[in-house]
């Protein structure tokens, strides 16, 4: 009977070995590296996370932590997650030294900043990609069509930096029957800018350009716009709070969940797809401030009136 046990006893302690030196072949080492350990940045690492190890549990070995804790390369990660342009920055130099440095998927970043410091050669292979923090021009858009139907000159400020992203809005304007008004901050300063884009715009459509929209700017160009009853559309909620018609955004948890998506895709062995647009959105309406402009603004309907229009 005892040589029966320990021949049971060996036999799966055996079984449990084999089990684990196969999982410990098929596990997956992904660095997911954030702009700040809290906040929007954890909150898009835990969707991103929650939505991969829903498809496949267990298989991957996560290290998740601030940017700035991966003091080095080795051992090597299969691949890398990068929360925030911090971060995108941070692994991008921590890996420049490698002749063929793992996987790039930078999350929750403003196309502008991806764009800025991704190897071109790198993205055109399908080793480097990226789901913005900023919405598709043709949804911004659409989204002040749907909100005020007879608006047709759309104003935005741009830095010399930005100006370029200007002229595919301009395309996608025009595609709608809208006309784009364009102010560049310039030497002259931002007010010269803003009273000019003011003058001509029916409405102000913000860009998630640091160089023009930050947290010593926004207050004045909100209270600017407001005093000459210029709807502003903002790119985040603080817009809506303090001040601005209407927002469109995705959420962290969104950004994250279309993440999680690509990572599942990629970890199956497909190359990482350009970098895109997030899929999913939120709509802000700022009530008070729709109502001083006599308008009547539902923030559910507006957003299926939307995913409607992006349906095939």
């Amino acid at each position: 009977m005892r040589r029966r046990f320990l021949s049971l006893l060996a036999t799966a302690c055996l079984c449990l070995m084999t089990y684990g030196s196969a999982w410990a072949a098929g596990a997956v080492s992904v660095w997911v590296a954030l702009s700040d350990a809290g906040g929007a940045h954890a909150e898009t690492a835990e969707a991103l996370r929650a939505e991969v190890e829903q498809a496949q549990p267990g298989r991957i070995v996560w290290h998740v932590a601030h940017w700035s804790h991966f003091t080095s390369a080795k051992p090597e990660p299969q691949f890398v997650v990068a929360v925030g342009h911090a971060a995108q920055r941070g692994m991008q130099d921590l890996f420049a030294g490698d002749s063929t440095p793992p996987p790039l998927l930078a999350i929750l970043v403003p196309r502008l900043a991806f764009e800025r410091i991704a190897d071109p050669a790198r993205v055109q292979s399908g080793t480097v990609s990226a789901v913005y923090l900023d919405q598709p021009r043709g949804r911004q858009l659409d989204l002040i069509r749907l909100a005020l139907p007879a608006v047709r000159s759309v104003g935005i400020l741009v830095s010399g930096e930005s100006r370029g992203h200007a002229a595919g809005l301009e395309k996608a304007a025009k595609e709608r029957d809208m006309q784009l008004v364009t102010s560049l901050v310039g030497p002259s300063g931002l007010f010269v800018a803003l009273q000019a884009v003011l003058a001509d715009a029916e409405v102000l459509l913000a860009l998630p350009d640091p160089a023009v929209f930050n947290s010593q700017t926004a207050a004045n160009i909100l209270m600017a716009a407001y005093r000459r009853q210029v709807p502003l559309i903002g790119f985040s909620p603080a817009y809506v709070k303090a001040g601005a018609l209407l927002a469109l955004y995705s959420t962290p948890t969104q950004v994250g969940v279309r993440g999680g998506e690509i990572l599942r895709q990629a970890l199956a062995g497909k190359s990482l797809p350009p970098p895109q647009w997030p899929r999913e959105f939120v709509v802000g309406v700022n009530q008070d401030v729709a109502r001083s402009l006599g308008l009547v603004l539902n923030e559910p309907r507006l957003g299926e009136q939307l995913r409607q229009r992006e349906r095939p």
